[in-house]
């Protein structure tokens, strides 16, 4: 019975005539949130979607955080490393410091990019994400300013290394941090 008088209702009020508005609404009414700041490198930031405090963003964050891996390997740079994780995560730090150590000795990264396989459901606990995933890495060689490979500066590709990220949440700052990490 009451199924019937929802639906009697719902079919009523679209049923009836209604007249068109002639104004439209004002726009503080569709401005609901204030924008994030920006966060990351300038020319490649955190997107909105990485910056959301359950699984999707913190799959999106984790997803955003290779590709800034990769990117900073690039060109290489340890600092936007360090901005998007904790002082506790002893694997980015030491990942920031080879990067930056690369850079000033005039060294360049030649492949080593790191891609995602195999993500399981992102567990997500108060402020805090656990990701498990595969990780192929690519073979790597690290090269000094003439081109010579560097002595200890190469690595074999690994199809599916077992992987793990821990991420916390920044209410203040509305993002995730790396707060852990383990590539294979």
């Amino acid at each position: 019975m009451i199924g019937v008088l929802l639906g009697t209702a719902v079919l009523t009020g679209c049923s009836e005539k209604q007249e068109a508005s002639e104004t439209l609404p004002s726009s503080t009414a569709a401005e609901t949130s204030e924008a994030l700041p920006e966060l990351g490198p300038a020319d490649f930031p955190v997107p909105d979607e990485a910056r959301t405090k359950d699984a999707e963003g913190a799959e999106a964050f984790l997803r955003y955080w290779i590709d800034l891996l990769n990117r900073q390997q690039a060109i290489p740079d340890g600092q936007p490393l360090r901005d998007l994780s904790t002082s506790d995560c002893y694997e980015c730090l030491r990942i920031a410091k080879a990067f930056d150590d690369a850079s000033a000795s005039g060294w360049r990264y030649e492949g080593g990019e790191l891609s995602l396989n195999d993500l399981a459901e992102p567990q997500v606990n108060g402020n805090e994400a656990s990701l498990v995933f595969g990780a192929r890495v690519e073979a790597l060689t690290v090269r000094d300013s003439s081109g010579a490979p560097v002595p200890g500066g190469t690595g074999e590709i690994a199809p599916n290394a077992g992987s793990g990220v821990t991420l916390v949440w920044s209410e203040r700052r509305q993002h995730w941090s790396v707060a852990g990490m383990t590539i294979g």
